[in-house]
C-alpha cells in the first residue's frame, strides 16, 4: 500500500512538473501586437463569433445543424446563402439579423433554404454566413471572395514564407473549400516562431474561435493533399470598424441594452430589404385594431387588422417605408423597410448587361447558377465609370462560357444590399 502511495505521489509530482514547465514556456511568448487595420478585422471577426442569442423556435441551418426552440447559441449561423443574397454582415446588418432571429414569424424560422423553391445546397437558414462570408466581412470587401477566389483575387497575394515563422495576424489560412482568419499569434521570442495561433472560422456547427500551435498549422502548411496556403490582404490599413454593442460586445467594449419591438416586425427582420415585386410580410402582436403605413414618411396606408397577426403587402413601389400599430390612443414603436428599384436587363449579341436603380447604388455584377454557385471570373465589380453609363460589358466573360448562366446584379443602399431577379443569359 505504502509503495502503492509512493507511485502515485510521484505521477502526481511529475504531472506538476510538466505543467509548471507548459506553464513556465507559455509565460515566455510573446503575442504579437496588431496594426490598426488588421485590430479592425479581428474585431469584426470576433463580432461573428461572439455574437449571442436565443432561438425562438426550431429551425435548419445547414445538413450539420439543426436548432430547437429557446436554445441559447454563442457565434454566427452557419448557412450559405448566396441565393438570397442575405450573408449577415455584408449583405443583412446585424441590427435586422438579431431582430429576426427575435421574432417566431421571421424568415429564420419560415424558409428553408436547402428546399424548393430555393436551388441551393449545404443551406438551410435564410440568415447566416459561411467561412468565405466571414473573412469577407472582416475585412469590409465590396465583393463577396469565395474560398476559391483567393489565387486570382486583386484582394490578396500569397505570403512568401509558407510557415509559423512568416505567418501575420489578420492573414488568411484557405485549403481552397475553407478559409480561416488569423487573429492571435504567440511567438517564441527565441527564433520568432509561432507557438500558437488563434483563428476565427464559420463551420457547420456555427461561428467559433479555434487554437492551433504552430507545429499544427505548419503541418497544415505542408500537407500533399488539402493544403493550406497563407494570404495576405493587400489593403489591411483601409479596414474599418464600427462597434455592434447593442448587439455584441468583444473585448474592451461593454454591452448595451436593446429594446426589442415585440409589437409589429418585418418578417426580414427590422430595417430589412425587399426588391419591387417582392411580397412583404408584417409580424403582428395581438390586441391592435389599426395599422398605419408611411411611405417617404408620408402615409400611405391605413386600414383595420382585426384578429390578424400577419399582414401581407404585394406590389409595393420603390421606397423607405415604416408602419405602427394603432388602438384608440396608443401607437406601437414603428418597423422600417424598404423596397428596392433593381432594373436589369441584358443584350447578348452586344454582350452587354444594364442596370439602374432609382433608390439604390449598383455595385457588382455576377454571372452564377440559380443557386448562386459562380465561376471565379464571373464577377465584374462596377467603377463609377460603369454606374454612370449604366452598363457593362461582360464580353471577357461571355466568349468563353458554354453553359447557361444566369445574371444578377447586386445593389446597395443604407439597409443593407439586394439582388435583382436572375436574368438567363444563353449565348448562342
Amino acid at each position: 500500500m505504502r509503495r502503492l502511495y509512493t507511485i502515485l505521489s510521484f505521477l502526481l509530482f511529475s504531472v506538476q512538473v510538466c505543467y509548471s514547465q507548459i506553464v513556465n514556456e507559455r509565460k515566455e511568448w510573446v503575442e504579437d501586437v496588431p496594426s490598426q487595420g488588421a485590430l479592425n478585422a479581428i474585431m469584426k471577426a470576433y463580432q461573428m463569433t461572439d455574437i449571442e442569442f436565443t432561438t425562438q423556435g426550431s429551425f435548419h441551418a445547414n445538413p450539420g445543424k439543426d436548432y430547437n426552440a429557446e436554445e441559447k447559441v454563442k457565434g454566427l449561423i452557419y448557412s450559405s446563402v448566396k441565393e438570397t443574397n442575405s450573408f449577415v454582415g455584408m449583405d443583412v446588418s446585424f441590427h435586422t439579423f438579431m431582430t429576426a432571429i427575435h421574432n417566431p414569424r421571421s424568415v429564420i424560422y419560415t424558409e428553408d433554404v436547402s428546399k424548393p423553391p430555393y436551388h441551393g445546397q449545404n443551406c438551410g437558414s435564410y440568415y447566416g454566413t459561411v467561412c468565405s462570408g466571414l473573412v469577407s466581412y472582416a475585412f469590409g470587401l465590396r465583393v463577396y471572395q469565395k474560398t476559391y477566389d483567393y489565387p486570382s483575387s486583386k484582394y490578396f497575394q500569397i505570403v512568401e514564407d509558407q510557415s509559423s515563422l512568416g505567418v501575420h495576424l489578420a492573414d488568411v489560412i484557405n485549403s481552397g473549400g475553407h478559409v480561416q482568419l488569423v487573429t492571435r499569434i504567440w511567438r517564441n521570442p527565441q527564433d520568432g516562431k509561432a507557438e500558437e495561433i488563434e483563428i476565427c472560422e464559420a463551420v457547420h456547427s456555427g461561428c467559433r474561435r479555434v487554437t492551433l500551435s504552430g507545429s499544427e498549422l505548419n503541418r497544415l502548411l505542408t500537407l500533399k493533399k488539402n493544403q493550406r496556403k497563407l494570404y495576405r490582404y493587400k489593403y489591411l490599413d483601409s479596414v474599418k470598424y464600427s462597434p455592434l454593442t447593442n448587439f455584441v460586445a468583444v473585448e474592451g467594449e461593454q454591452l448595451m441594452p436593446f429594446r426589442y419591438n415585440d409589437d409589429i416586425c418585418t418578417n426580414r427582420g427590422d430595417k430589412s430589404c425587399y426588391i419591387v415585386g417582392d411580397t412583404v410580410i408584417l409580424n403582428l402582436a395581438k390586441g391592435y385594431r389599426k395599422m398605419e403605413i408611411y411611405k417617404d414618411s408620408k402615409l400611405f396606408k391605413s386600414f383595420s387588422i382585426g384578429r390578424n397577426i400577419d399582414v401581407i403587402i404585394a406590389d409595393l413601389p420603390f421606397g423607405d417605408y415604416k408602419a405602427r400599430l394603432v388602438k384608440g390612443k396608443k401607437r406601437s414603436e414603428f418597423t422600417y423597410w424598404k423596397v428596392i428599384d433593381t432594373n436589369v436587363s441584358i443584350d447578348t449579341k452586344k454582350n452587354l448587361v444594364k442596370f439602374q436603380s432609382e433608390n439604390a447604388l449598383p455595385i457588382y455584377v455576377e454571372f452564377s447558377t440559380l443557386g448562386g454557385g459562380r465561376p471565379t471570373s464571373g464577377v465584374f465589380e462596377l467603377s463609377d465609370s460603369d454606374i454612370q453609363k449604366g452598363y457593362i460589358d461582360v464580353s471577357s466573360f461571355t466568349s468563353s462560357l458554354k453553359n447557361t448562366r444566369y445574371v444578377k446584379v447586386h445593389f446597395e443602399c443604407d439597409y443593407g444590399r439586394v439582388i435583382s431577379k436572375p436574368k438567363k443569359w444563353i449565348k448562342r
